[in-house]
């Protein structure tokens, strides 16, 4: 009450009537100031959280669980990645150019060099792989062979080629993209790439030029599908799988 008198001796106070609300006309004199924080804008479609968090170790079992082992499955890392291969953003990421296994380390490498490059307040960047979930076994060294499974040595994530292992939006310079992005690419343990939405629209422009300019009418799918030469007996599943992808992808 007494900042509200304090304010109506300072400035002259006229109240108009619009449209059933009131409107104050404040004429500030010498010595009253508006401090007041100006509006936050928030671009639509950028996360809420914009830093990259810490991934655990291992995965976490209920209490009494027994940790399960696995075998090598080499076909989590095997063709081409279908599903997550595409930029949400629309804006910058690494995909990975050959199928392998990302260990803690690498998880922590990502996160700390992106973090501590990019401007949190102006750009984001979020994981676009799963944590460490397949087990690792070992054997201890110098252990004689035999004596059934090793025990787990550590925790991995099986990417596919193409598969989009991290992303980056908003305000990103081009010292973050030109030096950071590549020497993270460097440091992963199989190649990788960073690109940009428009690379994926040009690679997409040109796979869909050959697909629609092919001269060769015979091609790796058509030749499959009606079993040319009998080859149904010399391919494999992979490459039936992925048949129409082209040879190069088994």
């Amino acid at each position: 009450m007494i900042c509200l008198n304090a304010l109506k001796k300072l400035a002259s106070k006229n109240i108009l009537e619009k449209n059933g609300f009131a409107i104050f006309n404040l004429q500030n004199k010498a010595g009253l100031k508006d401090f007041t924080d100006p509006p936050v804008e928030k671009i639509i479609g950028y996360p809420d959280q914009n830093r990259l968090k810490p991934v655990p170790k291992q995965p976490s079992y209920p209490s009494g669980f027994l940790t399960p082992h696995m075998t090598k499955r080499l076909s989590d890392i095997r063709g081409p990645e279908l599903v997550h291969n595409k930029l949400i953003h629309k804006q910058y990421g690494i995909i990975a150019l050959t199928g392998g296994q990302l260990k803690t380390g690498h998880f922590e490498m990502m996160r700390s060099s992106l973090n501590r490059n990019l401007d949190l307040k102006k750009s984001f960047a979020v994981w676009r792989v799963d944590p460490p979930w397949k087990p690792v076994t070992k054997h201890g060294q110098g252990k004689k062979l035999g004596g059934g499974k090793g025990a787990i040595d550590h925790y991995v994530t099986p990417v596919k080629r193409g598969r989009v292992l991290v992303e980056i939006g908003g305000y990103v310079p081009h010292r973050v993209l030109n030096r950071v992005l590549i020497d993270i690419a460097q440091k992963l343990p199989f190649p990788a790439k960073p690109v940009s939405q428009a690379d994926l629209e040009e690679w997409e422009r040109e796979e869909q030029y050959v697909k629609e300019n092919n001269l060769n009418k015979l091609t790796w799918e058509w030749c499959i599908k009606n079993n040319i030469k009998n080859v149904i007996n010399y391919v494999g599943k992979y490459d039936i799988e992925y048949s129409h992808l082209g040879p190069e992808c088994r």
